[in-house]
């Protein structure tokens, strides 16, 4: 083996080495990355699964409230309406006792 041949395979295993250790920084670096997108990830599902579960707790206190509320508005409407015809029977009965207090002078 020549001499310039010796020294053209001592740089191309100095080129060879000094490419390896580029591709292993590379693959370090997004290896760390990775690593950091995906602590990331993890913490962005936990916060969502997080506000999910407090979403569908306020949606099911909040179709028990409007349920509540409906019944109320039933209950008040049945109450004004019970209402306004006790105030007619009472009315009523007013005249009839004007009448009979009319009828007994």
């Amino acid at each position: 083996m020549s001499k310039s041949t010796k020294v053209i395979l001592c740089l191309v295993l100095v080129a060879a080495l000094a490419t390896m250790t580029v591709l292993f920084l590379r693959y370090r670096s997004g290896s760390q990355t990775l690593s950091a997108l995906n602590a990331q990830l993890a913490e962005s599902r936990n916060t969502w699964e997080t506000l999910a579960a407090e979403k569908e707790a306020l949606q099911k206190e909040l179709k028990s409230v409007t349920n509540d509320l409906k019944e109320a508005q039933l209950s008040l409407q049945e109450a004004t309406d019970r209402a306004t015809e006790l105030r007619s029977q009472i009315e009523t009965l007013q005249q009839e006792i004007a009448q009979l207090e009319e009828n007994a002078d």
